[in-house]
C-alpha cells in the first residue's frame, strides 16, 4: 500500500491512517472472499480445554483435503469439465450416479496462491505430498 507520500518526512498522522486503514479494508475483502467455502473458511483452530488452538494455512488444507482418500468429493474443491466429453458427462452425472474426478488422480496440479508463497510453505506441501503419496515430486 502507498501512503501517497515521496519520503518518511511527508508522510502524517492522517496519511498514516488512510494507509493502514486500507490494508484492514483489504484484509476484510480476503476474509469476505472465503465466507461462501464450507471447508477452508479458516485458517484458525480452535482449542479446548487439553489443547491450545492451533493455525492451519489454507495451502495446507487443501493439500491434505485433495490426498485425503477417505473423503472421496472435496467440498469446496470444484471440478471444471474443459471439453465437450467432460461436459457431456457432467450432464449425465446429474441423472445417474457417475462420480467426479477427484483432483489427486490428475498427474498434474497446479496451485495458484494469490499473494504468493513462502519458502517456509513450499517445503510444507513437499513434505505433505512425500507424506501423502511416496514417489511423487512435489
Amino acid at each position: 500500500m502507498r501512503s501517497g507520500c515521496e519520503s518518511s518526512l511527508q508522510l502524517t498522522f492522517q496519511k498514516a491512517t488512510v494507509a493502514v486503514d486500507n490494508i484492514f479494508k483489504s484484509l476484510r475483502d480476503v476474509t469476505r472472499a472465503r465466507m461462501h467455502m464450507k471447508q477452508f473458511n479458516s485458517v484458525y483452530v480452535p482449542g479446548s480445554n487439553t489443547c491450545q488452538a492451533t493455525y492451519k494455512p489454507l495451502l495446507k488444507q487443501v493439500v491434505e483435503e485433495i490426498f485425503n482418500s477417505d473423503r472421496p468429493d472435496p467440498v469446496d474443491i470444484e471440478h471444471l469439465s474443459a471439453g465437450l466429453t467432460d461436459l457431456l458427462k457432467t450432464g449425465f452425472s446429474m441423472f445417474m450416479k457417475v462420480s467426479r474426478p477427484h483432483p489427486s488422480d490428475h498427474p498434474l496440479l497446479i496451485f495458484y496462491m494469490v499473494g504468493g508463497v513462502t519458502v517456509s510453505e513450499v517445503r510444507m506441501v513437499r513434505d505433505l505430498i512425500s507424506a501423502h503419496k511416496p514417489g511423487i515430486q512435489g
